[in-house]
């Protein structure tokens, strides 16, 4: 056990040693590193320690591709970096009112110099489908499917299955959906219907996430 403990000891101490000789050039980031290395400094994947952690690609010493901060007042930054400065495309996700709110930036040298607007929905997964309309009619926070539709008018369909992430369901012949809605919203149809020629029934399938409020209209044609 003795020799187990000595072993186990002198590997730590070489792991720590090897550790101290790769160093990050970044000061905000010199305290402590861990991971590879090349030359002295910190090269390819590792974690570092500072006025803030950071997690993810270095070159030569400084943080560089993809990477993940975390500052002291609980913003996090995840995105691109050069040479120790965000760079590129990153979102940044703050508390505002007490509530996490995540925004995408295009940054030059650590510089905040356009907001990307992501699209108001994006269709996850579609199987079977011919046509699909996704629009935002106005009014409440509602969203709407009319599955296997032509013109917004619901024909028939077998096997329904409806799923959504928040809101009060509505499920008769005028409207299939859900009321009170919270954005942003994750919904999931499947159904069983017949194609145009009425010769092979399919399985029609859609995943949608919307996250612009609205009052929403999904129309599904097969």
């Amino acid at each position: 056990m003795k020799i187990y403990l000595l072993a186990l000891s002198f590997i730590v101490s070489l792991f720590v040693s090897a550790q101290e000789s790769c160093k990050v050039l970044l000061p905000s980031l010199d305290s402590l590193y861990k991971g590879e290395c090349k030359n002295g400094l910190a090269n390819g994947s590792g974690e570092a320690w500072g006025k803030y952690y950071y997690k993810g690609k270095f070159m030569n010493g400084y943080p560089h591709g993809v990477g993940r901060a975390e500052y002291p007042d609980g913003t996090v930054y995840n995105g691109l970096w050069k040479n120790g400065l965000r760079n590129g495309k990153g979102s940044l996700t703050s508390k505002e009112n007490s509530r996490e709110v995540e925004k995408t930036w295009i940054w030059e040298n650590d510089v905040k110099q356009k907001e990307v607007i992501p699209p108001p929905y994006r269709i996850i997964t579609q199987r079977n489908i011919g046509r699909l309309r996704v629009f935002d009619q106005g009014g409440t926070n509602s969203v709407w499917f009319y599955p296997n539709s032509d013109g917004g008018v619901i024909s028939g369909f077998q096997d329904f299955f409806l799923l959504a992430s928040s809101g009060r369901e509505i499920f008769d012949i005028q409207k299939i959906g859900y009321e009170e809605v919270t954005f942003p919203f994750k919904g999931s149809v499947k159904y069983k219907a017949w194609n145009k020629l009425r010769t092979v029934e399919q399985e029609i399938l859609l995943e949608i996430e919307i996250s612009k409020p609205g009052n929403w209209v999904v129309e599904i044609q097969n």
